[in-house]
């Protein structure tokens, strides 16, 4: 997850304004997390009436997510509830990082598909797990410890410095190793190791970030572009690709689906682009089912971009 900068949020004054809420929701998600409950209503009304970018990208998703015949006051309410989501991900880094991995196991109210995975981790080629920007990631990389040893998170580290301090932590204290794609490919390379020794790699795999290369695949009714880097990985380590998603419930709890592999046989351009589609198909589904949760504040439709992002 990577959190919205004020440079892509609005201008110069509001820019600070957008440092100075990010930061006192890091400081206080950590030092005093029932604060951030209480100022949830403030900062909501904050974020959509100073942030035009947030009501402009979120708005526009919207459309693709409830469909084109959908009222502008329907996508409306559904762009302030996926910033509600935005907040409770922000308050739950503060309500887990305290919490032992046994109290963290918890919160975790059901997993969907766990035989087949074993079934699947019989296979000794390690996994690439793809997930997207729901709910909450790192609780459900957490609850996978409880039956992989080594676990390497794929991220790209975040410019706000308390948010990448906070998660990084979190990360560390949970025993789950980084892999930063900022470093170089000197990463993929250590990827490609930990597969052929049978271990995980997991990663968000619904948003190409600046840097990455991106294929230009179907996403519900128009087009998005996603990473190339797990279908590749796959393709040359011979590792499954495993979706999976995080929801988060009313409670505060998580239930977890994991769905059927996707296969990817060779690395080539034709293949990779075909295990993307099959990837974005299912991301497809949760998010249409679950659209509050996809927490993604920018236009992630190709039809909807300004200007027209590159791509395969």
């Amino acid at each position: 997850m990577r959190i919205p900068q004020p440079t892509q949020l609005c201008g110069p004054f509001r820019q600070r304004c957008a440092r100075f809420w990010l930061s006192t929701m890091f400081f206080l998600s950590r030092r005093v997390p029932l604060a951030v409950q209480w100022t949830k209503p403030i900062f909501l009304w904050w974020a959509w009436t100073f942030s035009r970018h947030l009501q402009d990208a979120t708005i526009a998703n919207a459309k693709h997510l409830l469909g084109s015949e959908s009222s502008l006051a329907e996508r409306r309410r559904l762009g302030k509830r996926v910033i509600g989501s935005f907040y409770d991900f922000i308050s739950d880094i503060g309500r887990t990082f305290a919490l032992s991995r046994e109290q963290l196991i918890s919160l975790i109210e059901s997993i969907e598909g766990m035989e087949a995975y074993h079934a699947l981790r019989k296979e000794g080629k390690g996994v690439i797990i793809a997930t997207a920007h729901m709910g909450s990631f790192e609780l459900g990389m957490s609850a996978m410890l409880d039956i992989e040893k080594r676990i390497h998170v794929v991220f790209q580290r975040d410019e706000n410095s308390l948010f990448e301090s906070l998660r990084s932590d979190f990360r560390k204290r949970m025993g789950i190793m980084e892999a930063a794609v900022d470093d170089g490919w000197g990463v993929w390379i250590k990827l490609r190791d930990a597969l052929a020794a049978d271990e995980v790699v997991a990663m968000q795999a619904d948003r190409a970030m600046p840097g990455q290369i991106g294929v230009k695949v179907p996403l519900l009714d128009g087009h998005a572009l996603f990473p190339e880097g797990p279908a590749k990985l796959a393709g040359i380590t011979g590792a499954p690709i495993v979706p999976v998603f995080v929801l988060r419930l009313p409670d505060g709890r998580v239930r977890i689906f994991i769905e059927e592999a996707i296969r990817v046989h060779e690395a080539s351009e034709v293949a990779i682009s075909q295990a993307i589609a099959k990837l974005a198909r299912v991301v497809g589904q949760y998010i249409q089912k679950y659209p509050e949760q996809w927490l993604v504040v920018h236009r992630a439709w190709c039809e909807d971009m300004i200007t027209p992002a590159g791509g395969k």
